[in-house]
């Protein structure tokens, strides 16, 4: 099977960042949505927006929202025994 030379951010991703027919086009509602330390989102990430990305690996993960950075959102999330934080912008997450 080839390997490709490069393992670039999102090497692997043709399935899992691809949008269906149907859901071509950004939705206005999850760019608009606010919210508030302490709620739990999970991660949906949006692959017309390459702006804010998180890493493909967070992708259906669940988190709590630690902060407000700007217009993203810190966010903490168990992977494996240990918490992460990760920033993202409101198009990559939904409420849980």
């Amino acid at each position: 099977m080839f390997t490709p030379s490069s393992r670039g951010y999102r090497s692997g991703t043709k399935g899992l960042l691809r949008k269906r027919r149907g859901d071509i086009g950004l939705q206005v509602t999850r760019i608009l949505a606010e919210y508030k330390p302490g709620d739990k989102v999970v991660f949906d990430i949006d692959p017309s927006v390459h702006k804010g990305m998180p890493h493909r690996r967070y992708h259906g993960m669940m988190g709590v929202i630690l902060e407000k950075r700007g217009r993203a959102y810190a966010v903490e999330t168990a992977v494996g025994n240990s918490k992460k934080m990760v920033i993202a912008r409101p198009e990559h997450i939904k409420p849980a």
